[in-house]
């Protein structure tokens, strides 16, 4: 009866540890706003919501024929990090996609939405867990998209007799970017140790 004394305590040890670990899964503060960060439009990342930068057209778009292309937003940080979770200010984004880079533009699909109905939009539960420095966000569909066709129509224009259709910038009142805190990570790697230790010297008593 006795032998079962220390797995029972392992399991409710163990049980400790995860709810610990979750308990302390903090966000960092908003990379966007640490030193050297740079955007497409530094309104994007200014902390104040009453600027708005707009998304600009790739380079070499501005030629495309047919429909208009895409424009996006890209948000450069000094350094690598993790990107857990990223909220965004913008009141006419609808259909958008993320991208993180994992080096030299090999750029990954990190959350693909199709139709935003809030303000602030927060993404979390994103598709890649690895450091990048470069966050895109390609803008596929505004609010305001109709209101150009309406105007390019009125003014007759060459996308208004079925060639494609304009597509609205997006409007971005901030962008945040955020992961976990460093020093909780080191804390919970700590504890985890400890209770590891703590584990082995029951197991070594049966």
């Amino acid at each position: 009866m006795y032998r079962f004394v220390p797995l029972l305590l392992v399991c409710l040890t163990g049980c400790n540890i995860v709810s610990k670990l979750v308990s302390k899964q903090e966000l960092s503060e908003n990379y966007a706003l640490m030193e050297g960060v740079r955007a497409t439009t530094p309104e994007m990342i200014d902390g104040n919501l009453r600027t708005v930068g707009e998304a600009s057209l790739p380079e070499g778009a501005e030629g495309a024929f047919g429909m208009s292309p895409t424009t996006e937003a890209i948000v450069t940080l000094p350094e690598k990090k993790v990107i857990s979770r990223i909220v965004i200010h913008s009141k006419n984004l609808k259909e958008f996609d993320v991208w993180a880079d994992k080096g030299n533009s090999d750029w990954v699909v990190l959350k693909e939405v199709r139709s935003a109905k809030s303000n602030p939009i927060v993404l979390s539960g994103l598709r890649a867990h690895f450091p990048t420095d470069r966050i895109r966000i390609r803008v596929l569909g505004t609010t305001d998209d109709a209101e150009l066709r309406r105007r390019e129509r009125a003014r007759g224009g060459f996308q208004a007799v079925g060639f494609g259709y304009s597509r609205a910038p997006g409007k971005f009142y901030e962008i945040e970017l955020y992961g976990y805190r460093s020093s909780e990570d080191a804390e919970i790697k700590q504890e985890v140790e400890k209770r590891e230790q703590e584990l082995d010297d029951l197991l070594e008593l049966k």
